[in-house]
């Protein structure tokens, strides 16, 4: 197959039950609209703008390329191959009524009728946010990484990784030319007033998800055309998700609304890959 193209590729949607272990105790981990910041992904021939909420590209047409970049490619040339990409999850669930209830959690541009946040949120302590500008931690960018990560706080060695690249490969594992990593959180999610996911914590709404993903590229002349989303989907509440769906919004193909019949989007139920 020729990679000659612009290729975009989200692997892994891994949902992760915490009740494949014996004893979970969820996390004090939650989302924060003030903890939002974006990276720019530029690693390959590919530039497109990283958001710590579950989109990529561009929130819409009001901000500049320059400012907040859709799927550009070849990089540095101004031609647009995608607008933005969005994570959706799902679970069919009973509330404390006994109703059912199925709740789907986004990425961006829900609201309260309060005007509060019904998104993935970011989990602050995951880049560094004591720079003028922080940025989603980026493997190129060793002043973006936090002092200490929080999900690796219960390591037998190092605890936090200080001073660390938190890799997809494993600590300070450099394979791709670039990697960025954030989590999220759906605590904020607060519709269903019945459904408390996590016993721990009632003021805890949403399914009790923790959303890790990360994006990589590389410049060999392979896969420079190419740039890999991996999302794990984590159950970190104490509640059980039996019937859990997730799906990826991907908006304004090239040649516009009327000519997407000719780009291919499907899912691979062996590999994984959307």
């Amino acid at each position: 197959k020729s990679f000659s193209k612009f290729n975009f590729f989200l692997i892994s949607f891994a949902l992760i039950s915490s009740f494949l272990f014996a004893q979970h105790e969820p996390t004090e981990q939650r989302g924060d609209p003030k903890a939002r910041t974006t990276g720019q992904m530029e690693g390959n021939r590919i530039r497109a703008t990283i958001f710590n909420h579950g989109l990529s590209g561009r929130q819409n047409g009001d901000f500049p390329i320059s400012v907040q970049t859709p799927y550009e490619w070849p990089k540095n040339t101004g031609k647009v191959y995608l607008a933005l990409t969005g994570v959706f999850v799902g679970a069919e669930v009973v509330d404390e009524r006994g109703d059912v209830q199925k709740i789907i959690d986004v990425m961006d541009y829900r609201q309260s009728p309060q005007g509060n946040s019904w998104n993935f949120e970011p989990v602050p302590g995951y880049y560094n946010n004591n720079l003028p500008n922080p940025e989603i931690a980026n493997s190129e960018k060793p002043e973006t990484w936090p002092d200490l990560w929080p999900d690796k706080m219960m390591a037998e060695v190092d605890p936090g990784w200080p001073g660390s690249w938190n890799g997809f490969f494993g600590k300070n594992i450099f394979n791709a030319d670039m990697e960025m990593f954030y989590r999220a959180s759906d605590d904020r999610y607060d519709r269903y007033a019945y459904y408390f996911p996590d016993s721990t914590d009632r003021s805890r709404k949403g399914l009790g998800i923790l959303l890790d993903v990360r994006v990589l590229t590389w410049s060999q002349v392979l896969v420079q055309d190419v740039m890999y989303h991996i999302h794990n989907i984590i159950n970190d509440g104490t509640q059980d998700l039996e019937k859990v769906g997730a799906t990826i919004w991907f908006a304004d193909f090239v040649g516009g609304d009327g000519d997407s019949q000719d780009d291919i989007s499907e899912f691979d139920l062996i590999e994984d890959i959307l």
